[in-house]
């Protein structure tokens, strides 16, 4: 990818590659510190029977629906008024939608013991960043694997929903180490991305910032799916022995 300088990366000045990726990142460290902070002092109130208990004993079904629309309807916004929005609502929405995954994680061990959800994240955590440093300095191009991509992305969404209706389908294991593969190869190409996004956008302008934003988000997206995935694998195991 002859247009990605490798020597703006290593220069001192101005905003280089390098702060621009650490920012990236940094922001998506952030999110998902503030799902697991959430997530963990939910979990604390529910089995303390507080506040969030309460309220799950009375509405489970439509508070955690309700937690998926609104971050549907963010994640629509999000992309929809990237180019228009300030990138202080950017950041608003992203950690928005951290904090309301952090609600519905809150359950999770209830269906998962600790050591299994801290296994999944540690196995997340090593695929994911050796993902992410491959897409960052392969010199292959993978917008040409951007329709792949997305059809895989359209095809697992296809299968979840069909699993709701198909017994024999939920839980499979197979949809499973597929959707890992898949979410991987999606964090080299998003990583590529906000290379891309980097040298396609005037420096300091509201534009690059908000594409760091939407940067951090899409990654903190494929984190979350990949965990949610080894975690299922991680639980399916566990259950067999």
């Amino acid at each position: 990818m002859s247009e990605f300088q490798r020597t703006d990366y290593y220069s001192s000045t101005g905003d280089t590659l390098r702060a621009y990726v650490n920012k990236v990142m940094v922001r998506m460290g952030c999110g998902l510190a503030l799902t697991g902070g959430i997530a963990f002092l939910l979990y604390t109130s529910l089995i303390k029977g507080g506040f969030f208990y309460n309220i799950l004993s009375t509405m489970y079904s439509p508070l955690m629906i309700g937690c998926c629309i609104v971050q549907l309807a963010v994640a629509l916004i999000f992309s929809m008024r990237l180019t228009t929005l300030s990138t202080s609502a950017c950041t608003a929405m992203f950690y928005a939608y951290a904090a309301l995954t952090g609600v519905t994680f809150s359950v999770l061990p209830l269906a998962f013991d600790f050591i299994t959800i801290f296994q999944a994240f540690l196995f997340t955590a090593v695929m994911f960043f050796s993902c992410a440093v491959i897409g960052h300095t392969t010199d292959v191009d993978m917008t040409r694997f951007s329709g792949l991509l997305r059809g895989g992305l359209i095809a697992l969404l296809v299968t979840t929903v069909v699993s709701i209706f198909v017994p024999s389908l939920r839980g499979s294991l197979l949809i499973s180490y597929l959707a890992i593969g898949l979410f991987l190869a999606l964090t080299a190409y998003d990583m590529q991305k906000i290379k891309s996004f980097y040298y396609s956008t005037d420096s300091y302008g509201t534009l690059r910032e908000n594409l760091a934003v939407y940067g951090a988000f899409q990654l903190y997206l494929d984190f979350i799916n990949l965990f949610l995935r080894v975690l299922q694998i991680l639980g399916n195991r566990n259950n067999r022995r």
